[in-house]
């Protein structure tokens, strides 16, 4: 299979429009670079970029951007419309993965573990609806998590102690990347990330920033996290990260590479924060951390990618 891959003309688009598009730059061109260095017919292309005409060119499109406009489905109903196959989620997958309120009502409703949260709309009059607004922060005490709803990299989000300026403050910053935030009860734990390929699991890595949370500098500043490729977890906690991520990706219809950000609290209960579609692939990036500590190297990893998406397309 993988031989005859190379007989295809694969397009790898990256960049974008979102606020990852330099993420996304970094991500298709570590893909690009494999796969030219491996022989295969690649190309790399941009979103605004003569994308249509592109299109005509490819067999199949290996999907590098990350954020809205790219990981949210549109882009794979596009391609869907073109008839070319492409890796990763579907358009529905990529949609209510994206969209981290929707994908926590199913979450919740299927029994997964996740925070309790509330979200607030941009144009909601926080002054006059405040008996409201005092209802849903009364749902829980804080230190709260606030995030923009669709934005990654953990753009615009913020911890938060109380719920005066500091809270309208976070609240505003995350408006800035969407036009719904998210809410969230902060738990306190490890940090889990979770990978599932093609729905079997693939493996995890704890995540230690030196910033009070795993932040965009954390992510993707060298020294800024320390990164435990065989964490210390009983039997139990493995499975229960395990189960929660295998389920995540299941129960939101995922194709191909998931991640899913876990936190594993005190009691050892897999909290889900949120699956990620297409995760990153960069010298930073945590799936091919993984997939290189179970001995499958980057070149590997991409060559399964794009045989996985002609199988399930």
């Amino acid at each position: 299979m993988k031989e005859s891959l190379k007989n295809l003309r694969i397009g790898v688009l990256m960049g974008g429009k979102s606020v990852e598009r330099e993420v996304s730059l970094k991500s298709g061109k570590a893909v690009l670079n494999a796969l030219t260095g491996m022989g295969y017919n690649a190309f790399g292309f941009d979103l605004g970029e003569n994308f249509t005409e592109n299109l005509k060119k490819i067999d199949i499109c290996f999907i590098a951007l990350h954020g809205t406009l790219g990981e949210d489905g549109r882009v794979q109903g596009t391609l869907d419309l073109f008839g070319i196959p492409y890796t990763g989620s579907g358009v529905c997958a990529s949609a209510i993965a994206m969209d981290k309120i929707r994908s926590k009502v199913i979450f919740n409703y299927y029994g997964l573990k996740t925070p309790p949260f509330f979200f607030i709309a941009k144009g909601e009059d926080r002054g006059i609806e405040e008996n409201v607004l005092k209802s849903r922060f009364g749902q829980f005490n804080p230190p709260y998590f606030v995030k923009p709803n669709s934005s990654g990299s953990s753009i615009g989000c913020s911890i938060v102690n109380s719920t005066g300026e500091e809270l309208e403050q976070a609240l505003n910053n995350a408006l800035k990347y969407d036009d719904e935030v998210l809410v969230e009860k902060y738990i306190k734990g490890r940090e889990i990330q979770f990978a599932v390929v093609s729905g079997n699991p693939l493996g995890c890595i704890e995540v230690k920033p030196k910033d009070t949370f795993y932040s965009y500098a954390a992510k993707y500043t060298k020294g800024q996290t320390q990164y435990l490729l065989e964490p210390v977890l009983t039997k139990e906690e493995y499975k229960a990260c395990e189960s929660a991520a295998v389920n995540a990706h299941k129960l939101i219809g995922c194709k191909g590479v998931s991640r899913t950000d876990i936190i594993l609290d005190g009691e050892g209960n897999a909290v889900v924060l949120e699956i990620n579609t297409l995760p990153g692939l960069t010298e930073f990036s945590l799936v091919p951390m993984i997939a290189g500590n179970k001995g499958i190297s980057f070149n590997e990893l991409i060559e399964n990618i794009i045989e996985d998406a002609i199988i399930e397309k």
